[in-house]
């Protein structure tokens, strides 16, 4: 029947060279008959549907592995091999007790939830009442290595003061089992009941991640949190603001929840209800609630209104969102226009603009003129002041808002000002900002060429078309009086000042605020940070006085 038998004939090439790798043959063995244990128990397991799953022949099973108990042992043995070992690859050790402590309860559950094998082979050995594994020494009493790992981190965090005395390695790894083991041993049981939430691929992150939460939960000391328990040299060497990390530690948590396979398309989801989760109350002398929708060369684009309640014809500033180009919307950013809108005393028409990858350059760049135009067209019907429209943005946001002031220039269609927040204003990542700050917080040198790619591919035109890399243009002079500003530990910081620089030489007022303490994407933290509202502040106070001028 083409098998291989003990004196190495076959009729099968395939099964033939297994003769020659004795150690392939066996892992083989073990793969299949992993399976069928964890489906059908020992009792249920039989010989010939392993037999007939390998590469190999029943007599050779029997060759490797003397009787059915024996090779289930060899199969526990394997499984619990393959635990320590990825538990031995994480190198904790190297980690600070609180990260390496979340770091290892994480693991356990996301390995757990992809090898469900392994929780069944488990819950078959309990009703055997441990008997097979209490044979084997490699897998029981108190040396296996995820108890050794856990000695480690609970001794390095209690001779650092952070965990509290009187637990036990047995004890955390049984706390981080129960998770781990019932997220898939009761997965069919609970989803009936309570439905499949918690088992999408956001509800599995959000798990995962308050698993790590109960385990520190459980070990640090009374007045001590995970967060504080971490030291953050770099950042506090940097002189980075305070209650700057009070937000990232919300931001970050919330954004742990997406999976790391996330697309931009998911990306995009996840920000929207972020953003609406942490979204602060609307100062009560705005309107927030007209939209327009704009034909442009882009395509059609939406834009949202955030008004003044003074009435009047009032001064406008189009607005546009930071996200890399390829996520945010005027409702991710409501809590900036709402202030601007307040602040300032003024109209703020946010612009909904097309995203990357599905819409590339130049679909967003035409969309921001067609706004323009749009509003300079159509003062009257929104009570705006046509003389008396601005143009701004934050980030990407801001890149587009100085590539668009550039073609107003050109099309001389007159801007009051431009307001540019931590703006892209060119790609040029040699800059000392880039190196000092790669990083972040918040913002990656890393990941910017990936990002910038999916809003334009080509590299040469990232870096010599004005529209996209206002930097690049043969000429600044005669744009209208400009804010500039930046942040301090942020990778885009001299970008912007060599924006504001270059805009002072060719003649054009600028004011400029370099964010001392700051990162990039601050106006995310007012709730948390007063220095961050205050920075709003002052910029309204500009917007106001330029409008008022």
């Amino acid at each position: 029947m083409g098998e291989v038998d003990q004196t190495g004939k076959s009729g099968e090439s395939q099964r033939g060279g297994w003769k020659q790798n004795p150690d392939a043959v066996r892992d083989n063995i073990l793969q299949v008959a992993r399976a069928v244990f964890a489906r059908h128990g020992l009792s249920g397991a039989r010989m010939d549907e392993i037999a007939r799953s390998t590469r190999t022949s029943k007599r050779m099973i029997y060759y490797y592995f003397s009787d059915k108990e024996t090779l289930y042992q060899a199969v526990l043995e394997d499984a619990y091999a393959g635990v320590r070992h990825a538990e031995d690859a994480l190198d904790l050790g190297k980690l600070h007790p609180v990260a390496a402590l979340r770091e290892l309860a994480e693991f356990t559950f996301e390995h757990h939830r992809h090898a469900p094998d392994f929780v069944r082979l488990v819950m078959i050995e309990n009703i055997h009442e441990g008997e097979h594994m209490s044979r084997l020494k490699s897998i029981s009493g108190q040396n296996s290595s995820a108890i050794s790992l856990l000695e480690d981190i609970y001794r390095r965090g209690v001779e650092m003061g952070l965990f509290r005395r009187g637990l036990s390695a047995p004890e955390l790894h049984w706390h981080i089992s129960a998770a781990s083991v019932f997220n898939v041993s009761n997965r069919a049981t609970f989803s009936h009941i309570f439905g499949d939430d918690l088992f999408t691929e956001r509800g599995q992150q959000k798990l995962r991640r308050q698993v790590g939460d109960m385990i520190l939960g459980l070990v640090m000391k009374p007045g001590l949190s995970a967060e504080s328990g971490v030291p953050r040299p770099k950042e506090e060497a940097r002189n980075i603001n305070a209650d700057i990390f009070r937000f990232l530690e919300v931001w970050e948590d919330k954004w742990s929840t997406l999976s790391p396979d996330a697309t931009p398309a998911d990306r995009r989801l996840h920000f929207e209800g972020l953003a609406r989760d942490m979204r602060l109350s609307t100062p009560p002398d705005v309107e927030a609630d007209e939209e327009y929708w704009i034909d442009s060369d882009g395509g059609p684009v939406r834009v949202r209104l955030f008004r003044h309640a003074g009435g009047g014809r009032q001064p406008a500033l189009i607005y546009m969102h930071g996200g890399a180009w390829m996520q945010g919307s005027p409702e991710t950013h409501w809590d900036i226009t709402a202030r601007i809108a307040a602040w300032a005393q003024q109209t703020v028409i946010s612009v909904d603009y097309a995203l990357a990858p599905e819409h590339p350059f130049p679909a967003a760049y035409l969309q921001v003129l067609a706004v323009a135009r749009w509003a300079r067209e159509e003062a009257g019907m929104l009570g705006i002041d046509p003389a008396r429209i601005s143009i701004g943005g934050d980030s990407a946001g801001g890149n587009l808002a100085a590539a668009a002031a550039l073609a107003c220039r050109d099309e001389e269609l007159p801007l009051c000002a431009q307001l540019l927040i931590y703006p892209v204003c060119d790609f040029d990542r040699t800059r000392p900002s880039y190196v000092e700050n790669a990083e972040g917080p918040l913002l990656k040198v890393a990941s910017m060429a990936a990002s910038d790619a999916l809003y334009c591919a080509d590299a040469d035109q990232l870096r010599t078309d004005p529209r996209i890399s206002p930097l690049s243009a043969a000429s600044h002079a005669g744009l209208p009086p400009t804010y500039v500003a930046v942040a301090q530990y942020d990778p885009l910081r001299d970008s912007g000042l060599a924006y504001a620089q270059t805009l002072e030489t060719s003649g054009v007022p600028v004011t400029t605020h370099v964010g001392d303490g700051l990162i990039h994407g601050y106006l995310r933290a007012m709730e948390y940070c007063p220095d961050a509202q205050l920075r709003l502040r002052d910029i309204c106070a500009w917007l106001r006085g330029i409008s008022d001028g």
